[in-house]
């Protein structure tokens, strides 16, 4: 190994809110001296597509040939270099080996969309410490980074109503043996948008007139993704739908009623995109379905209803027990009982972009059992907890020491330090977050040629020469 990086954000676990600044330090580790011409650390955001798709095409002679035809789009949301050793153009310069720590700082644009890591594309977060090297491929190390563009759901007052739809559906089995009496679905919530930790109280009632028997009810939040892409100035769309959280209530024969009072936790997930032309698009479908067999014909009856998911729930939702049902954690003052602040958990999702493997993080609310955030006599009065991530009960890192250009020599690694380190960006475990004592990330680097392509990600216990420059 020649040279590691490690970055350390001010924030927990590197997550910050759109409008925030982002700062931390990178700490260069070099074993040997090197040849360079500065060294300039990079943070930036973009949002990134790219897919492909068979086309038909007519030739020369005019017969269609098949082929594949790639879109893609790419916008940069901000981008900010700062040279910590050296300058842009400089003179060559030797880079004695020890220990580098440079700070880095930037202020995140209010309207920067919030991080996604999906199969055709991406909003990424990153931190970036160039070696510019004066004869060999420059050494670059990068880290990602969580941002959350706040989405309040108490902005829109139509979000507390509730979703409710009676829906039926007829079966030509049931003609068969003379009758043609409905299925009947009579579905309600108590709101339109919830945040992910939150439960999705909902009362179901399943009228089987017919003569099919439903075999389960399922209840299922799926995640719809729009990309936007171009191909010779031609936009094109990709929707993707996936399953993120499924109930199953049970069967309910024929000529018979049942009724559900349910619920469904919303995981941690991406919030619903503000925008309607943002190159990625996140929006959710909460879906009601009484399954049937498909012999009797007609398929399935479906109750699709569109739910916002937010970074801040509504006022009083906490106290949710069901559509109908009145809320209990109301004070005297008619103030409801307070939140306390969420906690950051990774995508539920495991979709990824090409080689990112990075998940972000995103607030997800404790709504059980929690008590409310005691600040003195006149703390909680609002529900609405800080749109800011907090370190609760976890002691700050200190600071990180530093001088313009500094150099200490690499000492050698004691017994107890002597393990191995995969040859990959490594992140701490979620689990070890609560007692962690700061936000550190590992980057280990190499000279990479113009043009190479990654292979996938070694074990962690992967052993072998990688070749370090």
């Amino acid at each position: 190994m020649s040279s590691k990086v490690n970055f350390s954000f001010d924030s927990v676990l590197g997550v910050y809110y759109a409008g925030q600044v982002v700062s931390g330090t990178a700490e260069l580790i070099t074993e040997r001296s090197k040849t360079i011409r500065s060294i300039y650390i990079t943070v930036n955001g973009f949002v990134e597509t790219r897919w492909q798709e068979s086309v038909e095409k007519p030739g020369a002679d005019g017969k269609l040939i098949k082929s594949l035809e790639t879109h893609t789009a790419t916008e940069i949301y901000y981008s900010s270099d700062k040279y910590v050793y050296g300058q842009s153009g400089g003179s060559q310069l030797e880079l004695p080996k020890g220990k580098y720590v440079f700070p880095f700082q930037t202020t995140i644009p209010p309207q920067a969309p919030t991080s996604f890591n999906g199969t055709h594309g991406q909003v990424k977060h990153e931190v970036t410490l160039t070696i510019d090297r004066a004869v060999r491929y420059n050494n670059t190390f990068k880290q990602c980074f969580t941002v959350i563009l706040p989405n309040d759901l108490n902005v829109k007052p139509e979000l507390l109503q509730p979703l409710k739809r009676i829906e039926e559906k007829t079966f030509w089995w049931g003609s068969i043996f003379g009758g043609n009496k409905p299925m009947v679905m009579d579905v309600s919530t108590s709101y339109s948008a919830y945040v992910p930790g939150q439960k999705i109280h909902f009362h179901l009632v399943l009228d089987n007139q017919s003569d099919v028997q439903c075999q389960d009810v399922k209840v299922r939040l799926f995640k719809n993704i729009t990309y936007r892409g171009k191909s010779n100035d031609q936009e094109q769309l990709k929707s993707t739908e996936a399953r993120i959280a499924d109930k199953h209530c049970g069967e309910v024969d024929k000529h018979n009623k049942a009724q559900f009072d349910e619920y469904l936790l919303v995981p941690p997930t991406t919030p619903t995109t503000l925008g309607d032309r943002d190159p990625i698009r996140v929006s959710y479908t909460l879906r009601f379905i009484a399954k049937t067999f498909r012999l009797h014909g007609g398929g399935d009856l479906v109750v699709d209803f569109p739910l916002i998911i937010g970074t801040v729930p509504l006022l009083g939702s906490a106290d949710d027990k069901g559509p109908g049902q009145k809320p209990n954690g109301t004070n005297t003052n008619g103030s409801y009982r307070p939140l306390a602040e969420p906690i950051f958990q990774e995508d539920v999702s495991n979709e990824h972009f090409e080689s990112n493997t990075f998940k972000p993080r995103y607030p997800v609310y404790l709504f059980d059992g929690q008590p409310g955030i005691s600040n003195g006599a006149g703390a909680a009065k609002s529900s609405v907890p800080s749109l800011y991530p907090k370190a609760v009960d976890t002691p700050p890192a200190g600071p990180v020491q530093y001088t313009p250009n500094p150099v200490s020599p690499a000492g050698k690694p004691s017994a107890g330090e002597a393990h191995k380190m995969p040859p990959y960006p490594v992140q701490a475990p979620a689990a070890a977050v609560a007692g962690a004592t700061g936000n550190n990330f590992e980057v280990l680097g190499f000279s990479i040629p113009p043009g190479y392509q990654p292979t996938p990600s070694a074990p962690a216990d992967a052993t072998g020469s990688i070749g370090w420059k």
